[in-house]
């Protein structure tokens, strides 16, 4: 085998086939090495570390067809590290693979093909759907704040994808706040509360996704795997093994109780309260009032109200006062995005707080409130 290509899409390519790799998958000799196989006018670099797989098709100069395993780090790093419209001549010779850019010369030691695991493929295919790149980052980006960071709950840790009578709809929830995404119109990849994709494959997929030449995404599923190709990559992730939860419970009906406010003007709102904090030893909780007919949404320290009061215009109807940690309601309007943000007081105490942008109707976040008692709050 012999391959000419240009260093910067050969980097990109094995960054990301190295990206495949955690702790566990590093100690795999087997894994640690990805698959070139040059044919026609592509390289096709495949890299398989059990629970995901990543098929990779470059444009090159053939000189020869065959195909070859490098170690992926060793071969994004010294790929990375000469000019980006440099040439790369990457050569089989025998148990070690000579590398040419320029003037400089490397041998790095291959793997026999044999030893590298078989890729997976969907086999039964339960759901298939096509859409555009956008809406596929979307729905995989923006609830993924809500993920949790630990594994206690493994069926929470990952993006649930289900059809709904909205279109297809991505969610995902910690205890403490859910996020939902809806892509109306679309529909056809599940109808089960199997389809988790663990936290780690999102990860992977946006960035194969960050490539603005993919306009279309091609999705498929079976009962254990989930499969996204596009022009230039294939991206095979095994599935949570769980059912998600019930989170439909837990989405309150708007109420009469809400206020609208411009999210840029509530983000600054809330940098203000966090610096007048005045004991670190308590939770840090922002509390937010309004009562029609002032149009103004009023920001406090609910542990000391008497050190801030903020009041944010803001166009409000029927009564509210919520306790939030400030962190969550930073980081949820940040995720939002919007010019305005609707806060939805409830009708009754301690329900989940409906949150949402009044311009996008398939964003919804729930943040779970704190306890307001008379003097001191209390996580619920």
């Amino acid at each position: 085998m012999r391959v000419i290509s240009q260093a910067k899409p050969f980097a990109s390519a094995f960054s990301l086939a190295a990206g495949l790799l955690d702790a566990r998958a590093s100690k795999i000799t087997a894994l640690q090495y990805a698959r070139l196989t040059a044919e026609n006018d592509r390289v096709i670099i495949t890299a398989n570390v059990f629970d995901f797989a990543l098929k990779l098709s470059l444009s090159a100069t053939i000189e020869a067809e065959g195909e070859i395993a490098l170690k992926s780090e060793q071969l994004a790093s010294l790929a990375a590290s000469v000019p980006p419209d440099a040439k790369i001549t990457i050569a089989d010779d025998g148990p070690m693979a000579s590398i040419r850019c320029g003037h400089s010369r490397f041998r790095l030691p291959t793997l026999p093909i044999d030893v590298l695991p078989s890729t997976p493929t969907i086999k039964n295919e339960t759901g298939r759907l096509t859409l555009g790149r956008s809406q596929l980052v979307a729905l995989l980006s923006m609830p993924a704040f809500a993920i949790p960071s630990d594994q206690t709950r493994f069926n929470l840790h990952g993006i649930f994808l289900h059809d709904a009578a909205e279109g297809l709809t991505a969610v995902a929830a910690d205890g403490h706040r859910l996020a939902r995404v809806v892509a109306p119109g679309i529909s056809g990849l599940s109808q089960d509360r199997r389809l988790i994709i663990p936290k780690p494959a999102i990860k992977i997929l946006l960035k194969l996704l960050g490539g603005k030449d993919t306009e279309l995404v091609t999705v498929r599923r079976s009962a254990a795997l989930l499969e996204a190709e596009s022009a230039g990559f294939s991206f095979v992730s095994k599935l949570i093994d769980a059912d998600y939860p019930a989170y439909e419970r837990l989405l309150p009906v708007p109420s009469d109780n809400w206020g609208i406010v411009n999210g840029a003007a509530l983000a600054q709102a809330l940098t203000r309260i966090a610096a007048a904090m005045p004991d670190e030893r308590h939770m840090r909780l922002v509390g937010l009032t309004w009562a029609a007919p002032e149009q103004a949404l009023r920001l406090c320290i609910v542990h000391a109200p008497d050190v801030a009061d903020d009041p944010v215009e803001a166009e409000v109807k029927g009564r509210g006062r919520l306790a939030l940690q400030i962190k969550y309601l930073q980081q949820l309007l940040a995720e939002l995005g919007g010019e305005r943000v609707r806060i939805d007081g409830g009708t009754r105490a301690n329900s989940g707080i409906l949150i949402t942008n009044p311009d996008d109707p398939n964003v919804t976040i729930v943040q779970m409130p704190c306890f307001w008692g008379a003097d001191v709050a209390e996580a619920s």
